[in-house]
């Protein structure tokens, strides 16, 4: 009896070798991203979800240059779904951002987490999450994952200039809602008492 092996072509092989050394330089970013966008808690399943299918999809790349926009978009594409319920559990939409890992995963206000304001941490990751879907993911590539207009618009299909016009309505959202209101008293009012 003849048994056939299945031998991998060399081409292939060097594929599969250059993705496995090339996408875990993105991970991190990968996996800041889907925090901002899914949860702490869902964050590293998204990731590794988006990682599998950019397996999956490794031959369709066709600019190594692009390969940080391109796993991002994944990245997003699969938060996305992530959000419409296609994936995970109802436990993300009970479980707060911030968890024992999030200063891991998640920007601060400092640079340095023991020495941050996690008030206003938790302030502003609280007013990120209440944008609207297509301002927060802006927010998210550009702040969190550290890309520039360009490559957001490559991430998501859009131009630059779309980019920076959302990228301004929300930080100015941001600044509305982060902004102390008329109606609140200030600590200097509290300390007289």
């Amino acid at each position: 009896m003849f048994i056939r092996q299945s031998i991998q072509p060399v081409s292939q092989t060097s594929e599969r070798e250059q993705f496995a050394a090339l996408a875990p330089q993105h991970l991190s970013t990968m996996l800041r991203a889907a925090a901002a966008l899914v949860g702490v808690a869902d964050a590293e399943d998204a990731a590794q979800e988006a990682l599998m299918r950019a397996w999956q999809g490794w031959s369709e790349l066709r600019d190594l240059a692009a390969l940080r926009a391109w796993l991002l978009r994944i990245t997003v594409n699969v938060c996305r779904d992530w959000q419409r319920g296609r994936f995970g559990t109802g436990k993300r939409l009970m479980e707060p951002l911030d968890d024992g890992h999030a200063a891991d995963l998640i920007a601060t206000l400092g640079s340095d987490p023991g020495a941050s304001d996690h008030t206003a941490a938790l302030d502003l990751r609280q007013a990120v999450n209440s944008l609207e879907v297509d301002y927060r993911i802006i927010i998210v590539l550009r702040y969190y994952a550290g890309m520039d207009a360009s490559e957001v618009g490559a991430a998501l299909g859009i131009p630059p200039a779309t980019v920076r016009t959302r990228l301004r309505r929300a930080l100015a959202l941001l600044r509305e809602r982060l902004s102390p209101s008329e109606n609140q008293p200030s600590s200097s009012q509290w300390e007289g008492s």
